[in-house]
């Protein structure tokens, strides 16, 4: 029996393995053992999720198709079916929900649990965690990967480590030790720039990276060097929320509008398009949030509904990325004799600042924008939206605000956008 000290608390991190590919299995049981890459049947866009068996050709997610076609000529590639997944997340989440009221749904496809207080009810830890995945593999059809940790940082890590249908278990008294032999790498927010970085000072491993003075790691990396420093000490002090259903929309954010006029006019579009995505970022920005998922809806006269997603390499708070992303998956939508009468933009996948402040190859130029999107912010704060405006919207149509007052999408955006 394991015995964990009683002062520290218990967080699990649980993480559905290859979750898409895994529910296209469980839809169609014939997929079991194959390649499986889903993200879209065609050479545009990226993988968002790589079945263990196509990530032995060297597949991952956020690879280019094309590249992933080159590596697993015989992989099934399948479509994003967003409402399926966003289904499957739901019923997850609603398991999981049974074993702790401290339930935060990082993602569609992972989840922190506080069991600190629910140990005892289940026959102790071990226990739990043997229900958990038995719950989940028997109503679900699909594993989990499971981290257990002091902390939520900790656990995150080591989900990863036995992978799949894995369970990682790192007590209170372990820590930092049980660290200091891995890669930098494998911390959450380490990118192969900070690697190189890294790897410059002499440094590739948690260890070496603990022994860093705080104030040469805060030189070299700014406030990141304060994260680098407590994470190679397995330190954190974020705490998991009490859950209620719905908690999971502060997960997401969209917005809509229904047009004046029906149009397809392409210059419309992308403007009301911009001033969309400008309200998304601001209000990412304003939460201390990053979006990987970009999402496009197009509702046409005859009320078709087009969606479209798009999972970004790296994880943004920018309008322009969030625009530019959305104006291409517009280019692609078939009008054929209908307009368009409404547009909308969402985001999801999101993460906090601290797991996405990375440093990328054009880190300088992303403070500036940065800056300068924030500077934006603090002028529509203080003076209103009309303070200041681009030019391409000085100029924009009437229009009909359908969701004014909603930010957050209902289930998915994958579903509703």
């Amino acid at each position: 029996m394991i015995e964990w000290d009683p002062n520290q608390r218990i967080i699990l991190h649980v993480d559905f393995d290859a979750f898409f590919a895994s529910v296209e299995v469980r839809r169609n049981p014939d997929l079991r053992g194959k390649p499986i890459i889903v993200g879209g049947t065609s050479n545009r866009g990226v993988v968002s999720t790589a079945s263990y068996e196509a990530r032995k050709f060297g597949v991952h997610s956020a690879m280019p198709i094309w590249q992933a076609r080159r590596r697993c000529p015989h992989g099934i590639f399948l479509p994003v079916d967003g409402p399926a997944y966003a289904e499957y997340s739901a019923r997850a989440r609603e398991i999981l929900a049974r074993f702790s009221p401290r339930m935060d749904p990082a993602s569609i496809d992972e989840a922190y649990l506080d069991v600190t207080g629910s140990i005892r009810l289940f026959g102790g830890l071990e226990a739990l965690l043997a229900r958990i995945k038995s719950d989940i593999r028997e109503e679900l059809g699909i594993t989990v990967s499971i981290g257990c940790a002091p902390n939520r940082l900790v656990a995150k890590m080591a989900s990863d480590w036995d992978k799949p249908d894995g369970l990682s278990i790192v007590l209170p008294e372990e820590l930092p030790e049980r660290l200091f032999g891995l890669p930098v790498g494998v911390i959450p927010g380490v990118g192969g720039v900070t690697r190189e970085k890294l790897a410059q000072m002499g440094v590739t491993t948690i260890g070496q990276l603990a022994r860093v003075p705080l104030t040469l790691l805060e030189r070299h990396f700014g406030k990141h060097g304060t994260y680098l420093h407590r994470a190679a000490h397995g330190r954190d002090d974020g705490v998991v929320p009490y859950y209620e259903p719905g908690d999971d929309d502060r997960k997401q954010i969209s917005r809509e509008e229904t047009l004046a006029q029906d149009t397809r006019d392409s210059e419309v579009l992308e403007q009301r398009l911009l001033a969309l995505s400008e309200e998304v970022a601001r209000r990412l920005r304003r939460r201390g949030q990053f979006a990987r998922t970009i999402t496009l809806k197009v509702k046409l006269s005859n009320f078709k509904l087009f969606t479209r997603s798009e999972t970004l390499p790296a994880p943004t708070d920018l309008e322009d990325d969030i625009f530019a992303h959305a104006r291409e998956m517009l280019a692609k939508v078939r009008f054929g004799a209908q307009r368009a009468r409404l547009i909308g933009v969402g985001v999801s996948n999101l993460t906090d600042e601290a797991a996405a402040n990375q440093l990328s190859l054009f880190a300088e130029a992303d403070d500036r924008r940065e800056e300068l999107a924030k500077a934006r912010d603090e002028v529509v704060e203080r003076f209103g939206k009309g303070a200041i405006t681009r030019a391409r919207l000085v100029h924009e149509p009437e229009v009909h605000d359908e969701d004014a007052e909603s930010d957050v999408l209902d289930d998915d955006p994958l579903q509703r956008l």
